[in-house]
């Protein structure tokens, strides 16, 4: 009999360690594993750019700039001097550009007309020079033609200047 209770003390015993034990620690495991999947699935959201970074579009980078150059000119300047300049003229558009060099007898006559007005005082000074731009852009703004929109001058540069 005393191997019985033995028997049985042992069975108790298994029974009593094979019996659940408190939550406490199986809950604060899952916890810990739900806490760093979180924090694995945000750090890979963050890494890949947020919300709306597979939808969002790359901006187009600008459009090379088109430039028209114009022939020389000599001019005689009002007074005793002579102005020998370039220009260079920046444009919107081709058709633009295309526009300036059909009218080339129009854009040469309006700029001749304004440069032999001007004196090489007032040129000589950097503001007589971004004037002097300033004034070519607006000539060259206006219509060619009636009915003719005129092209879209976005700068003019000088790239020659010289006075004698």
């Amino acid at each position: 009999m005393a191997n019985a209770e033995k028997s049985a003390d042992n069975l108790v015993t298994a029974i009593t360690d094979a019996r659940p034990r408190s939550g406490k620690k199986l809950i604060l495991i899952g916890a810990a594993a739900l806490l760093l999947a979180g924090g694995g699935a945000g750090a890979w959201w963050m890494m890949r750019g947020g919300p709306g970074a597979a939808h969002a579009e790359k901006p187009k980078p600008p459009a090379a700039p088109l430039f028209v150059e114009l022939e020389p000119f000599t001019v005689n300047l009002a007074g005793d001097h002579v102005l020998q300049t370039s220009v260079s003229l920046q444009v919107a558009t081709s058709e633009d550009a295309d526009q300036l060099k059909l009218y080339q007898p129009v854009v040469k006559s309006r700029m001749l007309l304004l440069l032999s007005s001007k004196t090489a005082e007032a040129l000589q000074a950097p503001q007589g020079k971004e004037a002097l731009a300033a004034e070519v852009a607006d000539a060259l703004k206006q219509p060619y033609v009636k009915g003719l929109t005129p092209p879209a001058i976005g700068g003019v540069y000088l790239t020659a200047f010289v006075i004698q």
